[in-house]
């Protein structure tokens, strides 16, 4: 698959937009893609960035919105990507429709008969037959309409949007991009964890706060390195401050430590800041891509907001308790900014506590949720292109979903004994009766598992059906039990109190499998679910799907029905998908 990433970088632009479409340019890589990147870029920092990254760079001139579009739209036509992804505020809001209108036709790598499988993914493999269009966009900016929309600004999952023809919805802080060095970064802190040393492992209670990294961005263009160096001064406290700025910042920063106890060092921006960050007991830094990428390491943080569209991203981070929040370009202004500096300086609690929230927002898999998403774009574009699948022997409004009972016990083994269940079942072992009725019982009882059976009552006159297990109340020999959904309540790492995330198990019975039952089976599960949660005074705020990645029905199953891929395949090959509930 070839990608072609559209981003612009440098002077008062910030690196940002660049930065975080290198990180997804690193995920393509791994997964085996190609890459393009192009823009305009400013600045020997960006210079050194893209040379070192594994990407073409395709440099674009500046020019006029028409003749920049010009250029964009020649690019694609000649480059033929089966994904390109735009991260810039500057570009047209028609832009899918203005590249499709004049005549871009995306190339095609493979035409390989069959679906296509987890496998292809896993190998480099996937296909496309049209081009993906995807967007980056950071709440009201840079959105455009898209096949892949992406807005890791933090709480978009829980906001509306406006319904605009874009398709997949990627939105929250767990697709933030983050680069391969942060994530190495995260696991260093996480190993330090275990043996119990480093900064963003295990703050001492009572440990007071000495190495501070103030860093606004790439480029800084607003001047608050300065500033922050101010508000260190202020506080009073011995600290060794280390300041990326250049320039007249540079100057200034010097000037701002003069008189003080602080001790400042001054540098260029630096090529790998991740180590440096995770280097320091508290980093000052703009609420940029820096601040996800400090969340993620796990490195106690004050923030200030520089630009309009930082703002909404600060507030959140600051309201999740995930950093220190110093307001916004007239920093140090006020007192209140130089009391929160000191309190996070020398109280270890309120710098722990910022770790652990700001590690259960960004989890490092931003790049490859993204990715992934856009092979399965590309798969799914495929099959719409290929013969329908025959259609279901029932429809979604003639099943009846209904509470299990004991009544089912007996259905509900042999289905759970069944070899093909068994084969893709994360617990393959056969289940004695005994055992079987035991968790049954249990389960029926619990709150936190929801246990469902799916009937078509059928018409009924018609006679028996020879796969009709029983143990219904509808009419004799009438009811046909086509399958059993179980949905489980689950605590996931990083969700807010009170979350409402369950995962689902489908079963369809052995004798009805082959007939396209899964989609209907799972539409009318997530319905009867929403309206158990309800009738409890809580909303589910999104449905989860564990499936291993060679059962390529399963697989097809979640991704035809608006599932999103979450998490890698683990060792033993299971791949969790995500879907979001509609936000009202």
């Amino acid at each position: 698959m070839l990608v072609l990433l559209r981003c612009d970088g440098g002077g008062r632009l910030g690196v940002g937009h660049v930065m975080r479409s290198l990180a997804l340019a690193e995920a393509a890589v791994a997964a085996g893609h190609r890459v393009v990147v192009a823009g305009q870029f400013e600045g020997a920092f960006l210079q050194v960035q893209l040379a070192a990254a594994p990407v073409e760079v395709a440099p674009l001139v500046a020019a006029a919105a028409e003749g920049d579009l010009q250029q964009v739209v020649d690019l694609v036509r000649r480059r033929r990507p089966d994904v390109f992804h735009v991260d810039s505020y500057l570009g047209s809001d028609r832009l899918r429709e203005l590249v499709a209108a004049r005549g871009v036709e995306a190339g095609v790598i493979d035409q390989t008969p069959g679906d296509v499988t987890p496998g292809d993914v896993m190998s480099g493999n996937a296909i496309s037959s049209t081009l993906i269009f995807s967007n980056m966009e950071d709440g009201t900016f840079g959105r455009r309409p898209a096949d892949v929309v992406i807005d890791p600004t933090l709480g978009a999952e829980h906001t509306t949007r406006p319904q605009d023809g874009s398709t997949w919805l990627l939105r929250g802080s767990r697709y933030t991009p983050v680069r391969r060095r942060v994530i190495d970064a995260r696991r260093r802190a996480a190993v330090d964890n275990v043996s119990g040393v480093g900064v963003a492992a295990d703050i001492e209670v009572g440990q007071v706060a000495r190495s501070v990294l103030v860093v606004m961005g790439g480029t800084d263009p607003v001047g608050l390195a300065p500033a922050a160096v101010a508000l260190l001064a202020r506080t009073g406290l011995a600290l060794e401050v280390t300041a990326i700025a250049v320039g007249e910042n540079a100057q200034r920063a010097r000037a701002a430590a003069e008189g003080s106890v602080l001790s400042l060092n001054v540098l260029a921006p630096v090529d790998d800041l991740a180590a440096m960050m995770s280097g320091h007991d508290l980093v000052i830094s703009a609420a940029g891509t820096s601040i996800w990428e400090l969340c993620c390491i796990g490195v106690p943080a004050a923030v200030a907001w520089v630009v309009d569209n930082q703002r909404e991203g600060y507030d959140r981070v600051v309201a999740a308790g995930a950093a220190v929040g110093l307001g916004g370009p007239d920093l140090g202004g006020d007192d209140r900014a130089v009391d929160l500096l000191r309190v996070a300086l020398t109280d270890s609690r309120v710098r722990a506590d910022l770790v652990v929230a700001g590690r259960r927002i960004v989890d490092g898999l931003g790049a490859w949720r993204v990715v992934q998403m856009w092979e399965q774009a590309g798969r799914q574009s495929v099959r719409q292109n290929r013969t329908p699948p025959s259609p279901p022997v029932t429809s979604a409004a003639a099943l009846v979903t209904r509470p299990a009972t004991l009544r089912d016990a007996e259905a509900l083994w042999q289905w759970r004994n069944d070899p093909t269940t068994r084969a893709f079942s994360r617990s393959p072992e056969q289940v004695s009766w005994d055992d079987h009725l035991q968790w049954l019982t249990a389960s029926l009882a619990r709150t936190d598992r929801v246990l469902l059976v799916i009937e078509d009552p059928g018409d009924p006159g018609d006679p028996a059906d020879p796969g009709d297990t029983g143990g219904t109340d509808g009419a004799a020999g009438s009811v046909k039990t086509v399958g059993t959904v179980r949905w489980d309540l689950t605590a996931q790492e990083g969700e807010a109190e009170g979350s409402q995330e369950w995962e689902v198990s489908i079963t369809v019975a052995p004798q009805w499998r082959g007939q396209s039952l899964g989609g209907l089976l799972l539409r009318a599960a997530e319905q009867a679910l929403s309206e158990v949660t309800g009738s409890r005074g809580a909303d589910v705020t999104a449905y989860l799907a564990v499936v291993h990645v060679d059962n390529p029905a399963s697989v097809r199953l979640f991704e035809t029905s608006a599932y999103v891929p979450d998490l890698p395949p683990d060792p033993r090959g299971f791949m969790r998908f995500r879907k979001v509930a509609r936000v009202p």
